[in-house]
C-alpha cells in the first residue's frame, strides 16, 4: 500500500494564499425577527447576522411573546412580518409595548400599511418597508430605526 503524504498545495507554497477568512465583526445588538416563512426567516437572519446583529427567530405570535417574555431587556428592535398565522402584526406591537414601551419596530408586508405605521408610530419608533426589499434596504431601515430610538 502506498504511503499518503500531506503536503501544501502549490499555490500556498509559493506564498499565494488560497482562503482568507475575515474578521467577525462585533456583535451589536439583539433583534427579535418575527416571520412565519422559514426560507425568508432564513435569508433574513443571515443578512442581519452579517451585519452584526444577534437575531430570535419566532415563527408566529405566540413565538414571539414566549421569546420576548425571556429576552425583552436585551432586544433593540423587533422586525416583523405584518402577517402572521396566528394574529396580526399590528395587535402583536401592541403586545409587546404594553410590557416594553416605545420599543422600537421595522414592520414588513407585501401589503402597504399606512395607517398601521401612523397608528403605532404614536407610541415609539416605527417604519415600514414594503416587500419586495433588498437586503441592503433592510439593513438602512434597521440603522434608522435604531437611530430614532437613540435620540
Amino acid at each position: 500500500m502506498p504511503a499518503l503524504s500531506l503536503a501544501a498545495p502549490p499555490a500556498a507554497q509559493a506564498g499565494v494564499p488560497r482562503f482568507r477568512a475575515e474578521p467577525p465583526l462585533a456583535v451589536r445588538d439583539l433583534l427579535l425577527l418575527v416571520e412565519d416563512d422559514l426560507p425568508v426567516a432564513t435569508l433574513l437572519m443571515h443578512v442581519l447576522a452579517r451585519s452584526g446583529r444577534r437575531v430570535l427567530h419566532a415563527r408566529d405570535g405566540a413565538d414571539c411573546l414566549r421569546l420576548f417574555d425571556k429576552n425583552a431587556a436585551a432586544i433593540r428592535l423587533v422586525f416583523m412580518d405584518c402577517s402572521l398565522p396566528d394574529i396580526h402584526g399590528g395587535t402583536l406591537c401592541q403586545r409587546l409595548r404594553a410590557t416594553l414601551p416605545g420599543l422600537p419596530i421595522l414592520l414588513t408586508s407585501g401589503r402597504g400599511q399606512p395607517g398601521l405605521v401612523a397608528l403605532l408610530a404614536a407610541d415609539g419608533p416605527t417604519a415600514f418597508l414594503p416587500k419586495p426589499f433588498l437586503p441592503a434596504d433592510l439593513l438602512r431601515q434597521v440603522e434608522a430605526v435604531l437611530a430614532i430610538a437613540a435620540g
